[in-house]
């Protein structure tokens, strides 16, 4: 058949794409072409021993086969690894032929004939059925020119592919599958130690996508053979994997072919492999039922380096077949406290509980230093901050560096351990002897709100160490509204607070003050205070009555008539502030009955 010249002329391109190793060569190979020039290029792509052509053939197997035409390029690249006895694209076509079938469900109407009411009866059921996903052949017209007598080659316009379409008709997708997968079969009656080393690879190529669904896992012929060959719920048929009379998926334990090979030391490597690498849950639970199976022994003597990557996995469930490992292991005893360090920052919940208690199981305090206790203590997931806590409690902290290095409790994650820590750090710190500023005002500045309300319940208590004027005048600065409220209860008992002056209280007062959604008891209390302050400190009353103006112009009556009530009585019992007053609320009356009566 002769070739169209549009046609030729894209072939040579992808040719030359392919000779200059250029990454636009996939994108223009994969074009519908004529069936005989994509034969003739494959015979040459497979046999290119360039590292670059074999990439991008794992890469054009990598995309779906739905471009029309392409069926020589699949069979010829199959054919070739086959021969060849390419153990790594042979593991990928396995991958790639089970992914050819997947059924779909459809709703459908059964008619049942009742022959006692002579009448019909319909259900609803839903079934499996093949979707109509097959690309037609490549089919090339011809006309001849009415005008100049040339003959024109055209694609029919049928063969140019639809959406979901792949390449190969059901029949021939069987055929591939099971061709693909009696390779593997011979190799494993011929090297069982290639069989497994090879099979491995393959198994970790499914991924999730793959088997979504309890259907898409059963049209995995490869798959179904390498995994659950022998088991008696399942029946294979040349048309597929069946399950029998009365049995579903759930009962599916491993049961792989030749099982012998997974017993061996191989397998036991192999298999730790595969549950660190494959991307499917169903390979992975696979391989874990298996370990635990058949090599429960060689478990107990698995590496650190091994069962840290099993507890850095994204899987949860591996991080906690890690964690339960890392139990029954004696070994555990002799590690490093970096490396128990390290398990520590595993993610899952569960395994991170499993790993604490082997832990305190296996690990003496006196191997930690104080960093490293604080380091745990200070740790966002609980059951690691209350192991720190506890390494923290039985410790003897005397020396003075030993306390400066404390301040980092400030920066705590668990906010379910907050008040113990602060009670356990300030217990530390409470006496004349040891106190130190820098300590109790890290944990005021934290920001969890637990360690701030368990520093501020120790100051409460009245601890037995001297008033500092400096702390309290940090804690007027704070930016948390808590604080800031517990500030003028705390005011409400005493005058004012050491070190510090109406001056320095008033942008706590004009916080609370400015205050939308909080503190409605605390503004009263503030407008008192202010409105003592002035009476106490007249010099500092342009200052305070700024504040306390902010009260006066509220929408809320209750703060606005309170307000209005201070400013009565400091106009009633400071007249010379009279001129002050009205240059702050020009908007009242100043005679102090007239302000009585606005209340």
């Amino acid at each position: 058949m002769a070739k169209s010249p549009s046609n030729r002329q894209s072939l040579l391109l992808v040719e030359e794409y392919f000779d200059a190793e250029d990454e636009r060569f996939l994108a223009a190979l994969r074009q519908p072409y004529p069936p005989a020039e994509l034969a003739a290029f494959a015979d040459r792509w497979k046999k290119d021993p360039r590292p670059w052509a074999r990439r991008q053939i794992l890469l054009y197997l990598s995309l779906p086969l739905d471009v029309p035409a392409h069926h020589p390029v699949v069979k010829r690249l199959f054919k070739f690894a086959e021969s060849a006895g390419d153990l790594e694209l042979m593991g990928v076509f396995l991958h790639v032929f089970d992914r050819l079938i997947r059924k779909v469900r459809k709703k459908q109407i059964r008619w049942n004939w009742d022959p006692q009411t002579r009448r019909s009866t319909s259900e609803e059921e839903e079934i499996l059925k093949m979707p109509k996903n097959v690309l037609t052949p490549w089919r090339v017209h011809e006309y001849r020119n009415p005008r100049t007598g040339q003959k024109v080659e055209y694609p029919d316009h049928r063969s140019q592919g639809r959406r979901g379409a792949l390449l190969f008709s059901f029949p021939t997708r069987r055929y591939l599958r099971r061709r693909a997968w009696r390779f593997f079969r011979h190799l494993a009656h011929r090297n069982a130690f290639l069989y497994v080393g090879a099979i491995t690879p393959a198994l970790a190529n499914y991924d999730d996508i793959d088997l979504q669904r309890g259907e898409d896992l059963i049209e995995s012929w490869g798959l179904m053979h390498a995994c659950f060959h022998g088991h008696e719920a399942l029946e294979f048929k040349p048309q597929g994997v069946m399950l029998r009379e009365g049995r579903s998926l759930s009962e599916l334990t491993p049961a792989p072919y030749r099982p012998q090979v997974w017993q061996s030391d191989d397998g036991y490597a192999s298999l730790l492999a595969l549950l660190q690498l494959a991307r499917s849950r169903c390979v992975r639970t696979w391989a874990r039922q298996l370990l635990e199976r058949d090599h429960a022994e060689r478990l107990k003597s698995i590496s650190e380096e091994q069962l840290i990557k099993l507890l850095d996995h994204s899987d949860e469930e591996v991080q906690q077949f890690g964690a339960r490992l890392l139990q029954s292991l004696d070994s555990a005893a002799h590690w490093h406290v970096a490396t128990w360090l390290r398990l520590l920052e595993t993610k899952d919940a569960t395994a991170i509980t499993l790993i604490c208690e082997a832990m305190e199981k296996h690990v003496r305090g006196d191997r930690l230093d104080l960093a490293q206790c604080l380091q745990m203590a200070t740790a966002r997931a609980t059951p690691v901050a209350r192991l720190g806590l506890s390494l923290l409690q039985a410790r003897s902290i005397t020396s003075p560096a030993e306390r400066s290095q404390l301040t980092v409790i400030g920066s705590a994650r668990c906010a379910a351990l907050g008040k113990d820590l602060a009670q356990w750090t300030l217990g530390v710190v409470s006496s004349a002897d040891t106190y130190d500023r820098e300590i109790v005002l890290a944990l005021f500045d934290s920001l969890l709100k637990e360690i701030r309300e368990g520093a501020w319940s120790w100051l409460q208590a009245g601890p037995p160490i001297p008033e500092d004027p400096l702390l309290w005048c940090r804690l007027v600065e704070t930016p948390y509204d808590e604080l800031r409220l517990s500030l003028i209860d705390h005011l409400q008992r005493k005058s004012t607070l050491p070190g510090t002056s109406s001056r320095d209280l008033a942008p706590v007062w004009s916080a609370v003050l400015a205050g939308v959604y909080r503190g409605g008891r605390q503004k009263l209390k503030a407008i008192d205070q202010l409105a003592a302050a002035v009476g106490r400190h007249p010099e500092q009353a342009a200052e305070l009555l700024s504040v306390l103006a902010v009260a006066v112009r509220s929408i809320r009556k209750p703060e606005a008539r309170a307000a209005l009530a201070a400013v009565a009585r400091i106009v009633d019992r400071s007249p010379e502030l009279e001129p002050l007053v009205a240059q702050r609320l020009p908007e009242l009356s100043l005679s102090p009955a007239a302000a009585i009566a606005q209340v």
